[in-house]
């Protein structure tokens, strides 16, 4: 697999699906006879919504920097961190911040994934702020929208009478009901 065809694929990995349309035309248009590629190609396009295609910006893909911390730790940080794991991930973003001392996103990662597996106790419910529970309308009296609609909400349910088998009288009945809005 070609190193261009290999940063394609990553780039439709990593969701960025512009990118990677972007880079297997480049590499179709130094192979333009490679029907496997064109193929895959077509199915990221795909993908995309028209609009996106219209709107599509002709830039060149962002390359990682050769100095940046190995992908293996912080991917793999990730993959900790997203499965609630985060003493490991912490460990995993420590190997890479070690790795790349200057690399000030990864020492922030790190930070954040420390406070996340070493939480600093629990909420205290005491100091929470104590919200009152709303008034009904038989407690104060008030007729606004939002109080009979909870009166309504805990109103019995009557049982449905019987349809007629009169035409005349189930019709009437039906028309009563919507009326009411029951069914």
């Amino acid at each position: 697999m070609d190193e261009l065809e290999q940063k394609a694929e990553r780039a439709v990995r990593r969701g960025e699906l512009l990118v990677g349309l972007e880079l297997f035309e480049s590499y179709l248009a130094q192979r333009p006879d490679d029907e496997r590629v064109r193929a895959r190609m077509e199915a990221v396009r795909a993908l995309l919504q028209p609009s996106e295609l219209v709107n599509r910006r002709r830039v060149d893909p962002e390359e990682p920097d050769e100095a940046s911390a190995p992908v293996g730790d912080a991917e793999q940080g990730e993959v900790l961190a997203g499965s609630g794991r985060f003493a490991e991930a912490a460990e995993a973003y420590e190997r890479a911040a070690a790795t790349n001392p200057e690399n000030q996103l990864l020492k922030e990662r790190l930070h954040e994934l420390r406070a996340l597996a070493n939480p600093a106790g629990k909420a205290d419910l005491e100091a929470a702020e104590k919200l009152e529970a709303a008034a009904g309308p038989h407690l104060n009296g008030s007729s606004n929208r939002s109080a009979r609609a909870h009166a309504a909400s805990f109103a019995p349910i009557e049982e449905p009478r019987p349809l007629p088998r009169d035409p005349k009288a189930l019709l009437e009945e039906l028309l009563q009901r919507v009326r009411n809005g029951r069914r």
